[in-house]
């Protein structure tokens, strides 16, 4: 196809996009100023010849997840990188060395066609800027082309805390003694429910109420506590339990429970108490805000909750507008 095809094609497939958002007229304004930028450039076909690049793709994937995993990344976290990075080559279909900032832009508009939400690209952007930081950093390019590419800003959500009323009203809804043990655990202990899932009866100190987390994300091993409600429900669970292996928590087929399970048994526990968006990481973070109001520092939360980064815990802490107006009228009094 000559050049001037090229360039025709191009400008009538822009014009099927723009009439569908803008009125004939200005869809025909917009396609003026854009012919008259391409009479500076010339237009090429990118071939779309899979066979080229994959596998060269696929050993520097392999090397870069084997990386993340020698640092400490978690399975889950590694997974979700490789997936981005694999839709980024069948979308764009060239050796990742080659991609520039343009390949990521076109990959991250598709995902947004495809439906995802801004939080979700975001995730996306900062999984290929990572991997492209990865490559400039091995000398494999020159410089990273997610670079040039802006952080997508993402509505902030408000995670709320349960409130004491709420945290009332799951306990009530508990029908056995393992639902209220693993209520119990999830707010004393801030635990993650990965956490929680690969726990053993050893990793529990009932004497001086401390939880030896060995488990943790990246790797990282840390100590927790229970309070005495929480171990007081989990003795009565375990004195009453079927089984008797080393594990924590066991599904009702006597194997060690999942986070799947996990989150089934706190979605039955949701419906019956009335209270709204009850999963694990909720739980977590009414663990961080309780102790916050309650004065801790925020370092030691950092470390109760296994964080790197202290930024990470900060997000975690929910303060309401009521105490922030009380505060507001102590100081200014």
């Amino acid at each position: 196809m000559s050049k001037i095809d090229l360039r025709t094609e191009f400008i009538q497939l822009v014009n099927e996009s723009l009439i569908t958002i803008y009125s004939a007229e200005e869809t025909e304004t917009i396609s003026g100023i854009i012919t008259k930028a391409l009479n500076n450039y010339e237009l090429t076909e990118r071939s779309t010849d899979l066979v080229i690049y994959d596998d060269e793709n696929t050993r520097l994937l392999k090397r870069y997840c084997a990386c993340l995993l020698i640092d400490g990344k978690s399975k889950k976290t590694v997974e979700a990188y490789r997936l981005t990075i694999v839709k980024l080559a069948e979308c764009v279909q060239k050796n990742y060395t080659d991609m520039d900032a343009y390949d990521i832009r076109y990959f991250l508009a598709c995902e947004k066609d495809r439906g995802n939400s801004d939080r979700t690209l975001e995730n996306k952007r900062a999984n290929l800027s990572a991997f492209f930081q990865w490559m400039t950093l091995e000398e494999l390019i020159n410089k990273n082309p997610c670079f040039k590419i802006k952080p997508i800003k993402c509505a902030e959500k408000v995670r709320t805390a349960f409130s004491q009323v709420e945290i009332d009203q799951l306990r009530s809804a508990c029908k056995n003694l393992k639902e209220r043990a693993i209520i119990e655990f999830l707010l004393a202990s801030g635990v993650r429910v990965s956490e929680l899932c690969q726990m053993t009866l050893a990793d529990i100190s009932f004497d001086n109420l401390s939880v030896h987390v060995v488990h943790g994300k990246g790797a990282k091993e840390r100590v927790t506590y229970i309070d005495d409600l929480a171990k007081t429900h989990l003795q009565k669970y375990l004195l009453a339990r079927s089984e008797d292996g080393v594990c924590l928590f066991y599904n009702r087929h006597h194997q060690q429970i999942n986070p799947g399970g996990i989150r089934s048994i706190l979605k039955t526990i949701e419906k019956r108490s009335g209270v709204s968006n009850v999963h694990p990481h909720r739980f977590r973070r009414t663990f961080a805000t309780n102790l916050s109001k309650r004065g801790m520092d925020i370092q030691e939360i950092r470390k109760l909750l296994g964080h790197s980064n202290i930024n990470t815990t900060l997000e975690y802490i929910y303060t309401d507008d009521s105490k922030i107006h009380a505060l507001y009228k102590q100081y200014t009094a």
